[in-house]
């Protein structure tokens, strides 16, 4: 079994309902001058890629630090975990303009089919976080032969 082929931009139906509320919240902000975000409201973009012997994940996480991440497969499902606080130095009454996002985020990523659990990967560079998983072997059918009684 192989994941479905991405049809076209923004299909994850749940993140697309994150982003739209972060938007509406966005702007309910900007109209009514409050300028904070709503912490913990932020969902990083993510992209999957398929080939034959692996799945590798993209995770964009500006300015998250490496020692926040934490990636974790289990059952069938990738977590990824990171936390990015906001800039010490902003001072709320200094503030013009606030759109980025700050706080903890989790997402949940289902794979159905197996995984070499022992040979996953993860590398984060430039602010992108790369998760590589090796697809297992698929299993051959064998015909299990009857003996007679």
């Amino acid at each position: 079994m192989s994941v479905h082929p991405w049809p076209g931009p923004g299909w994850d139906p749940l993140g697309d309902l994150d982003l739209i509320t972060q938007e509406m919240t966005r702007l309910f902000e900007q109209l009514v001058g409050q300028g904070k975000p709503a912490e913990g409201t932020w969902t990083p973009p993510v992209d999957v890629s398929e080939t034959a012997q692996e799945v590798r994940v993209q995770v964009e996480l500006p300015g998250v630090s490496e020692r926040s991440i934490r990636v974790e497969y289990a059952e069938g499902m990738l977590t990824i975990r990171a936390d990015r606080p906001p800039d010490p130095a902003l001072r709320r009454d200094q503030v013009q303009q606030l759109e980025c996002r700050y706080g903890a985020f989790m997402r949940r990523l289902p794979f159905p089919f197996s995984v070499d659990r022992d040979r996953i990967g993860a590398r984060y560079q430039g602010g992108v976080l790369e998760i590589r998983l090796p697809k297992r072997a698929t299993a051959t059918p064998r015909e299990v032969p009857i003996e007679a009684a």
